[in-house]
């Protein structure tokens, strides 16, 4: 199994609206799954973070690439936080070599959802108590990002939250990167 080791203390990254707390399993047991990473089952709740900021932004506010604006709408009611788990996090490694160490490939990232959820039901049940997925972000290929498993032991100290707001000038920086731009208020 390909496994990333990532430290207790690792700096993780979510983009989330503000009304959903800084640290949100979802969509939680008994409910059916969204996105792509979700319980097929309903077993569990997932806890979707970028590696560093700019996959946050790019899994949450680039999902159509043929628009060219994102509205003010979509960062008004969002906020950043960074958080840290108290413990390592033991990730099975969908990208790169990965993949064929699996037996899949990069359709795990970009394909439909439903066999995504079968596989995170897999990897949860799976001995070696795997905490989650790293995986290769959709809307910008050179970022990973994290679907953390629900389990009891994980717990995380949040090291900031700010509004999108607040930082009005690191996200155009971002989507400035990508050709975006903001949409007047």
């Amino acid at each position: 199994m390909p496994i990333d080791v990532l430290p207790a203390g690792t700096v993780l990254h979510r983009i989330h609206r503000a009304s959903l707390g800084t640290v949100f399993f979802g969509p939680g047991p008994g409910v059916p799954p969204t996105y792509r990473f979700d319980s097929a089952s309903s077993r569990f709740g997932v806890l979707y973070v970028g590696l560093n900021r700019a996959g946050a932004v790019a899994e949450t506010l680039l999902r159509n690439p043929q628009r060219l604006m994102v509205a003010t709408s979509e960062i008004t009611d969002r906020a950043a936080t960074e958080l840290a788990c108290r413990r390592e996090l033991r990730v099975v490694k969908l990208y790169g070599s990965g993949l064929q160490a699996v037996g899949t490939d990069n359709a795990i990232s970009t394909g439909p959802y439903e066999p995504c959820g079968l596989w995170s039901d897999a990897l949860w049940d799976h001995p070696d108590q795997l905490d989650g997925i790293a995986y290769q972000s959709r809307h910008e290929s050179n970022q990973i990002c994290l679907a953390l498993f629900e389990r009891p032991d994980m717990a995380f100290d949040i090291r900031s939250t700010t509004p999108l707001t607040a930082m009005l000038h690191e996200v155009a920086a971002l989507l400035d990167a990508y050709g975006k731009s903001l949409s007047p208020a």
